[in-house]
């Protein structure tokens, strides 16, 4: 496993590994490796059949592989008797000498825990509201209050990171178990094509059928890695997001114009009319890539969800600056939200449109205004009236 890729292992809820028909690792992922308490990859040809308690490595040796050469899929159970145990879903496949073991954790059910361990916080938050009204003339009380306060403040976000991590999980599990089963396919169709051409019966037809899967796999591979290197691209722009990023001075109106002809034909067409209300030259002190980010987020989500299925559509956008800071306001005239989508239009993973978007982008615009800056932001909206998102930046940007 490369450096690029031991990064995301933390992120994946996949074991795999390669083991003989004498139960020595051959080779094994991270997360294969955590299950057996393994803080590294052994350099002897150590035995782990031990380590497979249901079903025993016995039973997976004297298992008849299908067609495909799957000779287990269910739960399968990893660790040591005395020790801590994982239940998994997995899959074995045996090839000839060699077993390859894919397994995954219950993401819905981490997602269920999380959701569990927010209502839990929230209703500590009310019960500790009801105890500071009634005690509010108790300083010592009051001093407790806010140390909970504090507490649960930090729980919310442990529990909020929980539900991020087991969001990106599962969203690349989907495409990464496409993607092996698409391999398994080739494998198992080059493997009997060799058959028949050991044997000398191969003919032209077989030849052909054998080229048409092998394209329709690679191209099913493609699109799925893609997908999940889009995804990671935009887990990434989350991560930079949380970092200091370096503050130079830079003209806003000019970062804006730039993000504006990177849409080329999808705003040159005519289709939208796009109006700028900003001074010439604005120079502010902060990152421009950060705001760049801002502006493709609002201009992309109008362009997909605002004006989808419109044959025209108008954006205003108007920056200003004052005493206090910089105050940016966003509209289009499109499809507008209704309340409920309204109220997630922030969460991370949450789109309305899951097959062409991944829920990230205006989580990423929330937490660069509010965390990075130290602003504000609010979107109003109402079905049918398009939305109007205002943007406050009180203190992380110097205009001058």
């Amino acid at each position: 496993m490369t450096a690029e890729h031991s990064s995301l292992a933390p992120l994946l809820a996949v074991a795999q590994a390669t083991l003989s028909d004498r139960a020595e690792l051959i080779e094994a992922n991270a997360g294969f490796l955590r299950l057996l308490n393994l803080t590294e990859f052994p350099l002897n040809k150590t035995g782990v059949g031990r380590f497979f308690i249901q079903p025993h490595f016995q039973a997976l040796l004297n298992a008849i592989p299908d067609s495909e050469g799957l000779v287990y899929e269910g739960l399968l159970t990893i660790g040591e008797y005395a020790e801590q145990t994982c239940t998994l879903h997995a899959r074995v496949w045996r090839e000839g000498a060699w077993f390859r073991v894919l397994a995954e954790h219950d993401i819905v059910g981490l997602e269920r825990l999380n959701s569990t361990v927010l209502q839990l916080n929230r209703d500590y938050t009310r019960a500790q509201v009801e105890l500071a009204q009634t005690n509010l003339k108790l300083q010592a009380t009051n001093i407790q209050l806010r140390d909970a306060q504090k507490k649960l403040v930090e729980a919310e976000k442990m529990a909020s990171l929980g539900v991020l991590v087991a969001g990106v999980a599962h969203e690349i599990n989907t495409p990464l178990g496409v993607s092996i089963a698409a391999i398994s396919d080739m494998q198992g169709k080059s493997k009997a094509l060799a058959e028949r051409f050991a044997q000398r019966s191969m003919t032209q037809t077989d030849l052909a059928r054998f080229f048409e899967g092998v394209a329709d796999s690679s191209g099913l591979i493609s699109r799925n890695l893609a997908r999940m290197g889009r995804l990671i691209d935009s887990f990434r722009q989350v991560a930079v997001g949380a970092r200091s990023l370096e503050q130079k001075p830079f003209d806003l109106r000019e970062c804006l114009d730039n993000v504006i002809r990177s849409f080329g034909r999808r705003l040159a067409l005519g289709r939208v009319e796009l109006q700028v209300d900003c001074t010439e030259r604005m120079v502010a002190t902060g990152n421009a890539e950060e705001w760049a980010i801002i502006f493709s987020n609002l201009i992309d989500n109008s362009l997909k969800h605002g004006f989808k299925m419109r044959e025209h559509g108008r954006i205003d956008i108007h920056a200003a600056q004052d005493a206090n800071g910089l105050r940016l306001d966003y509209s289009d005239d499109g499809n507008g939200m209704t309340p409920q989508v309204q109220a997630r239009m922030f969460d991370p993973f949450f789109t309305t449109d899951i097959q062409n978007g991944m829920g990230l982008g205006m989580h990423l615009v929330y937490n660069l205004v509010t965390h990075r800056f130290g602003g504000n932001i609010r979107c109003t909206s109402t079905p049918g009236h398009g939305v109007h998102v205002q943007m406050e930046i009180l203190e992380g940007v110097s205009i001058g």
